[in-house]
């Protein structure tokens, strides 16, 4: 086989940006009045070669040495700091941050194709940048002018670096029971006491300076999440300049053995009075926190999309190069001739080629939360995104695992072993249904915030987009199967909808019990949409547009069944989850 470390998806980008998504909403409008098609293409163009020649050859090797705690400081594998270094002298770390910080201030849905490749072509790699991104433009919204000017240039930069500090031993979900105490000094700062667990980064040699981004509890503070506040915790105290000076009492205490991405120290840091600056006032730390929420859940959906595509390209290569089979006393065959190759193959691509345009798709919606003419659309983009958001961070990262395991079954026996390369993509992405809220929350917060406490109105106005453009491709009779299926899964999705609003009060657990089957189905009607959408505008003869109307055809034929089974697992009672008490059911004797 050809060695292949990385593919970037261009070809199909381009597709997506230049043929399915009108993006004049967003390019060539404030603050982007400088970007266009041709700035966007570029940027797209550039990080593909970066991450193919960079980043993709120090995937396996990240796998195999890890990070290690020596010394108490953490080492990264070869070639980390050298990739670290030359994705910093790039400017990629600041891509959609503000041009007043350092950062080149493009959209998002720039942001979100880039993150794609960087995070296919090491994931490992892609948590430490992301973090960044996300800890800026928090601080950006709630730090004071002191504190944001000091430490923001910086990140934007990846001069300093980020983590994200909220899990405890006792707390992992459960955000309300954080018990890390934050006492008030002389100073004006804080002493924080305490450990937190699953840091990310939270100790690495690639930059000197790491900024903690920290829950905890103020004294005197109510309990749950209403009595916890946000904190800043430098690994190294500093001056407004950026002058480092002394090592601050965060401790890491261990680097855990994982499963997967071990190139990506994730850490055990022990706060032992160490000096913290609070951000977002007292008793505001969760509400603060959630600003970094919209970056956080859709590049953790991106992971899944990255990965899966990443596993894709391996296993065509692999099929297309492999022979194995074929009529007796005959020349072997190629793979990818197998019927049921073929049946993965249409599979994975109709999976990660859906999710790549549902990520634009919601990257766009977030970009027009901001650039839309009229504060109405504005509202109305950001409720979009809003809806979006849990269904690409659990649909994105359920569905981004089962197509690596697609590809390691490609591969067959030589999938197993770690030569081939895809055994890792199932082992690295395998955490990101866990964090960032599990795909369970996210469940939870679809069908219960933003379905039944949201009297429906964000689902309202996703299934009204959806029906418009069925509406309107109702004469096409080249979009006949495509059409039917995702009329098919709205009238599903309607009906479940429609009976999770009328349960009364006492009986919203059958709500939380079909949440996931729910989730599942909105993000398979949603990407029945994408590709009613992409077989629309692929009319043309080129290799492209046949592979979009092929795997649209699929789509609707093959994997769009699945609603029905999901609409009976949604409904409320279907899931049964409660006859048995917690005894009889742990019982296996």
């Amino acid at each position: 086989m050809t060695e292949q470390h990385y593919v970037p998806p261009l070809e199909d980008m381009r597709f997506l940006l230049e043929e399915v998504f009108d993006l004049g909403g967003v390019f060539g409008r404030k603050p982007y009045q400088d970007v266009d098609i041709e700035v966007a293409l570029a940027v797209l163009d550039q990080a593909g070669r970066f991450t193919a020649e960079v980043l993709g050859p120090i995937n396996a090797e990240g796998d195999a040495t890890g990070s290690r705690l020596v010394d108490g400081g953490v080492r990264t594998p070869p070639g980390f700091k050298d990739a670290y270094r030359r994705y910093c002298e790039a400017g990629w770390v600041g891509l959609d941050l503000p041009s007043q910080y350092g950062g080149q201030g493009l959209p998002l849905v720039i942001q979100a194709g880039v993150a794609e490749m960087v995070t296919g072509s090491c994931m490992a790699f892609s948590m430490l940048p992301l973090m960044g991104r996300a800890a800026s433009r928090l601080l950006i919204g709630h730090a004071d002018a002191r504190l944001r000017d000091s430490v923001v240039p910086r990140l934007v930069s990846g001069q300093w670096t980020a983590t994200i500090c909220i899990s405890e031993p006792q707390a992992g979900s459960d955000v309300g029971r954080i018990t890390t105490r934050a006492t008030p000094r002389d100073d004006g700062t804080w002493a924080l006491t305490g450990t937190k667990i699953f840091i990310t980064y939270g100790d690495h040699d690639l930059t000197p300076q790491i900024i903690h981004m920290v829950l905890a509890r103020t004294p005197g503070a109510p309990a749950g999440t209403r009595g916890l506040s946000l904190f800043i915790v430098p690994k190294l105290g500093f001056s407004d300049d950026g002058t480092l000076g002394e090592r601050n009492a965060a401790v890491v205490g261990r680097v855990e053995h994982k499963m997967g991405l071990k190139a990506s120290p994730t850490c055990v840091l022990n706060l032992e009075g160490a000096q913290g600056f609070m951000v977002g006032g007292e008793g505001n730390g969760l509400k603060t926190m959630f600003d970094m929420v919209n970056v956080m859940r859709l590049e953790t959906g991106i992971q899944g999309l990255a990965v899966g595509g990443a596993a894709t390209a391996k296993a065509l290569a692999y099929t297309a190069e492999r022979f194995q089979g074929g009529a007796p006393g005959a020349a072997p065959v190629a793979l990818i001739e197998h019927a049921d190759v073929r049946r993965m193959l249409y599979t994975m691509r109709a999976r990660v080629e859906a999710m790549r345009a549902m990520m634009f798709e919601t990257a766009l919606q977030l970009d027009l939360a901001v650039t839309a003419g009229t504060e109405a659309d504005r509202v109305a983009a950001r409720e979009q995104a809003q809806w979006l958001l849990p269904i690409c961070k659990a649909f994105f990262t359920a569905t981004g695992f089962e197509v690596a395991n697609l590809a390691v079954q490609c591969f067959g026996g030589h999938g197993y072993v770690s030569d081939a390369g895809v055994e890792q993509y199932v082992r690295d992405l395998r955490v990101a249904s866990i964090y960032e809220g599990t795909n369970g929350i996210q469940a939870f917060d679809l069908v219960v915030r933003k379905l039944i406490n949201d009297d429906g109105r964000r689902f309202g106005e996703f299934v009204g987009r959806i029906r418009k453009d069925v509406d309107l491709m109702a004469q096409r009779d080249d979009l006949r199967g495509i059409r039917a299926a995702v009329v098919d899964g709205l009238d599903s999705i309607e009906r479940v909808g429609a009976a999770y609003r009328a349960l009364a009060p006492d009986r919203r657990r059958d709500a939380e019990a079909g949440a996931a089957a729910f989730l599942a189905l909105a993000g398979r009607l949603a990407s029945a949409w994408m590709w009613l959408r992409m077989a629309a505008v692929a009319t043309g003869p080129s290799a492209v547009h046949r592979r979009k109307r092929e795997l649209a055809a699929f789509y609707a034929a093959y994997l769009m069944p699945e609603v029905m089974a999901l609409e009976r697992q949604a409904l409320p009672g279907t899931a049964c989850v409660d006859g048995l008490d917690a005894g009889t059911l742990v019982d296996y004797v």
